[in-house]
């Protein structure tokens, strides 16, 4: 590493049953962090698919923190920062990723860097798609909230080209965990994911936006790119042309989903001016963008 990096760094890993794609992403970890620069932390919900072993067989140094099934991601990340916490002092540092994302060459070590840059900031990695034969586009880049009418304001936005900007640093209201650092500091300071409110969906985004509420900078390192594993993410659609009103309703009700209404609700009324308000403007934006979206594929083809 070119940066000399201050403070222990902790790389923080959650998983369930996913053991031959978290040992590909352990690999790429490894390859640009070793262990002497930082400790990997694996937190294990409960899978029966073998992972505890083929961990210990691939990274013996890796510390595996046992959970179980019925942790959702919220709580399996809660976890492993219980286990953090036992050792983790100020000027300490918390690599949260998830265990299915391609990582591009140095975006640990660039994110790494962004923190010694901005030492008391929460920050995020760009989130890009890449398919075979396509261009690179891309899915995250940080924005801005509007917590009256959900008329949200994004650096970049999703679909586009990825071209790495100018600016290093964009600032954000919100972050997506699939790759984050996060100061101790942070959760020293009262900071924490809540896994009764959103045990799954929009922990991450509370979890920057109640940082930034409470004096912390948010910001997307455009220097650090990690690629979504479209795969393994769960696919909802508010879309007509998809699913049906069947479909809409499952992306509305289904606990896995970001378009859950419980969870968007608990958001709307943590933070939204007028949450009802808030609520019909968000889900309206996005059920006429998304079927808008769908016609004009059909029409194209």
């Amino acid at each position: 590493m070119n940066t000399q990096i201050s403070g222990q760094v902790y790389v923080l890993i959650p998983s369930h049953n996913r053991r031959d794609i978290l040992c590909a992403t352990l690999a790429k970890v490894r390859a640009q962090l070793p262990p002497k620069t930082a400790r990997l932390i694996v937190v294990d919900a409960g899978s029966t698919d073998g992972t505890r072993d083929a961990v210990k067989a691939q990274c013996p140094s890796a510390e595996i923190v046992d959970g179980h099934a019925d942790m959702w991601w919220t709580a399996t990340v809660n976890h492993g920062l219980k286990h953090i916490a036992k050792t983790a002092r100020a000027g300490d540092r918390v690599l949260l990723m998830n265990d299915d994302i391609d990582l591009a060459p140095m975006a640990l070590i660039r994110l790494l860097e962004a923190s010694e840059l901005e030492p008391g900031a929460v920050i995020g990695a760009v989130n890009i798609v890449h398919r075979p034969g396509e261009e690179a586009q891309v899915y995250f880049c940080g924005g801005r909230y509007d917590l009256r009418f959900a008329r949200h304001k994004v650096n970049i936005r999703g679909g586009a080209p990825w071209q790495e900007p100018v600016s290093r640093f964009l600032e954000t209201d919100f972050l997506y965990g699939r790759l984050l650092v996060i100061p101790w500091s942070v959760f020293e300071a009262g900071c924490g994911f809540d896994e009764e409110v959103f045990p799954q969906y929009c922990a991450d985004e509370d979890f920057a936006y109640g940082a930034k509420l409470r004096g912390f900078k948010v910001l997307v390192d455009s220097r650090s790119v990690v690629y979504v594993n479209e795969e393994t993410t769960a696919s909802f659609s508010l879309s007509l042309g998809k699913g049906g009103w069947r479909g809409v309703r499952k992306a509305l009700t289904a606990f896995n989903s970001c378009y859950n209404w419980r969870q968007g609700w608990a958001f709307s009324r943590r933070y939204a001016k007028w949450p009802a308000i808030y609520m019909l403007c968000r889900y309206g934006i996005i059920f006429i963008s998304e079927n808008l979206r769908t016609l004009a594929r059909k029409l194209q083809s």
